[in-house]
C-alpha cells in the first residue's frame, strides 16, 4: 500500500516528516478530552459510593457507559464513514461534556444511569472515528509515531488531571461538607474540560467522508467479515476481563488498603506516566518484534503483575503491580490499532472500530454487573475478580496469536483490498 492509497493524495518528502495540521489539532483536543474522561473515570465510582449506593447499584450505573457503546457503535460506524470527522469530534466532546457537567446534580438512580448512558454514546462516537482519521492524515513513515502520540498525549494530560482532581477533592472536602459534594464538583470540572475540547476540534479542516453517502455498507461488511472477526474476537475477551475488574480498582485500593481520594489520584497519575512511556515505544516494538509478536508478548508479560495485585495485602507491592501491569497491558493498544487500520481497507475501517467498540461495550456491560454481585456475595473478595480477569487475558493472548499472525503475514504480501478478500 502506498502513501497515496492511505491518504488520498501524494505526500512530498517534507510531508512525510511533518505531522499534518488536522492531526496536530486533533491531538490538542484529545489531550483535553483525555483529561476530562480521566477526572470522571477516577472519581465516578468513589462518588457513587460516597452518596450511599451499593456495589450492585454502582455496577449497574457503571455498565450504562458500556451499554451506550453497544447501542451506538455499529450505527456510528455506518454514519461516521459518511460524515467528515470534524463534526463527529465536536459532537462527541460537547455531548460528553454536558453529560459529565450535569451528573453531580442528579440524585435519581435512573437518571444517573441515563446520563452515563449518554456519555457512553458520546465517547463511542469519538472512539470509532479516531483511528481511521489518523490513518488518513499520516504517511507510512510517521504512522507508528502518530498512533503512539494519539495515546500518549491524552495519557499525559490524564496525569495532570488525576493529580489535580484528587487534590481538589481532598482540599474541598472540609469547606464543601464532605467527600460526595467535593467529588461532584470536580466531576463537573471534567465536563467543562470536554466542552473546551469541542472548541479545539472545531478547528479541524473539513474533509471528504471515507465512503460516499450512496454506498451500501452491508456489502462492505460481508466482503470484509473475515478480517473484522479476527480483530474482534480477542478484543472481546479482553473487554470481558477488564470490565470485570478495572472499574472497581478505585474501591479495591480504598477497601483493601484504606487509600484516600488524593492518594488514589497520585497513584493513577503515576500509572498514566508509565502508560505514556509505553505508548511512545510503539515504533520501537513494531520495528523489532513486529505487530502480533509485540502485542502478545506485552499482554503475557502483564499477567504475573495482575496475579500479584490479586493476592497481595502489601500496599507497596500492590502499587508496583498496578503500575507495571497497567503500563504493559495498555502499551499494546496503539500497536493493535495500527495493524487493524493497515489490514482493513478504506470504507471498512470505521466498521472495524465500531465492531470493536460494540464488543468492548458488551464486555463492560456484563463485567461491572457481575463484579458488583460477586463483591456483595463474597464480602468484597477482589481476588476472585482479578483471577477471572487473568484467565480471560491469557485466552485473548492465545487467540490473538492464532488469528492475527496470518493477518500480519498476508498483509506483508498484499494490499488491504486484496488481503480482505482472502481472509
Amino acid at each position: 500500500m502506498t502513501d497515496s492509497d492511505s491518504t488520498g493524495e501524494d505526500l512530498s518528502e517534507a510531508a512525510r516528516t511533518r505531522m499534518s495540521f488536522p492531526a496536530r489539532v486533533y491531538l490538542t483536543g484529545a489531550a483535553l478530552t483525555g483529561a476530562a474522561h480521566t477526572v470522571v473515570y477516577i472519581l465516578l465510582v468513589r462518588y457513587l459510593d460516597a452518596i450511599g449506593l451499593s456495589d450492585s447499584e454502582i455496577g449497574w450505573i457503571q455498565s450504562a457507559d458500556a451499554w451506550g457503546k453497544v447501542a451506538v457503535a455499529l450505527p456510528a460506524a455506518a454514519i461516521l464513514a459518511r460524515r467528515p470527522a470534524r463534526g463527529v469530534f465536536v459532537l462527541s466532546a460537547t455531548v460528553g461534556g454536558l453529560a459529565y457537567a450535569i451528573l453531580p446534580w442528579i440524585e435519581d438512580l435512573r437518571l444517573l444511569y441515563a446520563i452515563n448512558l449518554v456519555a457512553g454514546f458520546a465517547l463511542t462516537l469519538q472512539y470509532v472515528a479516531i483511528a481511521p482519521f489518523l490513518f488518513r492524515h499520516s504517511s507510512s513513515q510517521d504512522r507508528a509515531r502518530l498512533f503512539g502520540l494519539a495515546e500518549a498525549l491524552p495519557t499525559l494530560a490524564a496525569v495532570v488531571a488525576a493529580v489535580v482532581a484528587g487534590r481538589l477533592v481532598t482540599h474541598w472536602e472540609g469547606p464543601l461538607g464532605g467527600e460526595a459534594i467535593a467529588t461532584g464538583r470536580v466531576i463537573f470540572g471534567g465536563g467543562m474540560l470536554s466542552l473546551c475540547a469541542a472548541a479545539i476540534f472545531a478547528r479541524i479542516p473539513l474533509e471528504h467522508p471515507a465512503v460516499e453517502k450512496s454506498t451500501e455498507l452491508w456489502p462492505v461488511f460481508i466482503k470484509n467479515r473475515g478480517v473484522l472477526a479476527r480483530f474482534a474476537m480477542p478484543q472481546f475477551l479482553i473487554a470481558c476481563g477488564s470490565g470485570l475488574c478495572i472499574p472497581f480498582l478505585p474501591l479495591y485500593f480504598k477497601d483493601r488498603f484504606d487509600m484516600g481520594a488524593g492518594d488514589w489520584g497520585y497513584l493513577f497519575a503515576s500509572g498514566q506516566v508509565l502508560f505514556a512511556l509505553g505508548f511512545m515505544l510503539t515504533p520501537f516494538v513494531i520495528r523489532h518484534l513486529g505487530y502480533v509478536r509485540g502485542i502478545v508478548l506485552i499482554e503475557v508479560a502483564s499477567i504475573p503483575f495482575f496475579l500479584l495485585l490479586a493476592f497481595t495485602w502489601s500496599l507497596p507491592w500492590a502499587i508496583a503491580a498496578f503500575l507495571v501491569r497497567g503500563a504493559l497491558m495498555n502499551s499494546a493498544y496503539p500497536i493493535l490499532k495500527n495493524l487493524m487500520m493497515q489490514a482493513t481497507p478504506p470504507g471498512a475501517r470505521e466498521m472495524q472500530t465500531g465492531m470493536n467498540a460494540a464488543l468492548w461495550g458488551v464486555g463492560w456491560v456484563v463485567g461491572p454487573l457481575a463484579a458488583g454481585h460477586i463483591l456483595e456475595a463474597t464480602g468484597g473478595d477482589y481476588t476472585t475478580l482479578m483471577v477471572a480477569t487473568v484467565v480471560l487475558y491469557v485466552a485473548a493472548a492465545v487467540l490473538s496469536w492464532l488469528l492475527l499472525t496470518p493477518v500480519e503475514r498476508r498483509l506483508a504480501q498484499a494490499g488491504p483490498e486484496e488481503f480482505a478478500s482472502e481472509v
